[in-house]
């Protein structure tokens, strides 16, 4: 549940291709395709169900807060619904951005996250000697670091518009780890409790999805 936001939450081509390549960025899920319904769905209830929030301490300081959404199946579903009903995309682009997520769903787990920290130079998440850790872990400790950590740029607002926790202070990130820890156990939320973990000098904290939760 978030803590820093109400709630749980946390056309033109030129706009199409913008959030296509956000969205392309972005990869979890499993390998069968995306059907869709005959309307845009309930988008932000699967935002909902599928953010999380929370704040980093140093001792009685804050020092990061941040919002996370795990880019499950499901969401990808509602995402893709609204984003077609929105624009009203015909069926081939509708197609397109399902074979595409399909064909990257099988080797990453991804997240959108929205990060702020009181020193702007704290927020380097995209550097390989940031001062954050990112991991994600399941329940019976298998455990991954990320393929690769993205800054989103945040002066498209349609991103804000699908993201609604992206605030001005704040900087988005995509980061994709592999569906599989370096022992060979797969990290699925179908199959038990997931945990994206960020840890630093500063302070740890930790983030933790169920299925259907």
């Amino acid at each position: 549940m978030f803590k820093e936001v109400k709630g749980n939450i946390a056309g033109g081509r030129g706009r199409f291709a913008a959030l296509c390549l956000l969205f392309f960025l972005t990869v979890f899920a499993s390998g069968c395709g995306f059907v869709l319904g005959p309307s845009g769905g309930d988008y932000f209830k699967s935002l909902d169900k599928w953010s999380r929030g929370e704040k980093i301490y140093q001792g009685l300081e804050a020092r990061l807060y941040i919002n996370a959404t795990y880019k499950t199946a499901d969401f990808r579903r509602a995402y893709i619904e609204r984003y077609a009903a929105s624009y009203e995309l015909g069926p081939d682009h509708v197609k397109a951005l399902s074979e595409r997520e399909t064909e990257q769903a099988e080797a990453y787990n991804e997240f959108f996250f929205t990060a702020y920290t009181p020193d702007e130079a704290l927020n380097d998440f995209e550097r390989g000697e940031s001062v954050w850790q990112l991991y994600i872990e399941d329940s019976v400790g298998n455990r991954a670091r990320p393929i690769s950590i993205t800054t989103i740029d945040g002066s498209e607002p349609v991103i804000r518009e699908f993201f609604p926790y992206f605030d001005l202070w704040s900087k988005a990130y995509s980061v994709r780890f592999p569906k599989y820890a370096d022992t060979g156990g797969e990290i699925n939320p179908e199959k038990g409790p997931v945990k994206l973990i960020i840890t630093g000098v500063m302070g740890k904290g930790e983030l933790e999805w169920r299925s259907g939760k």
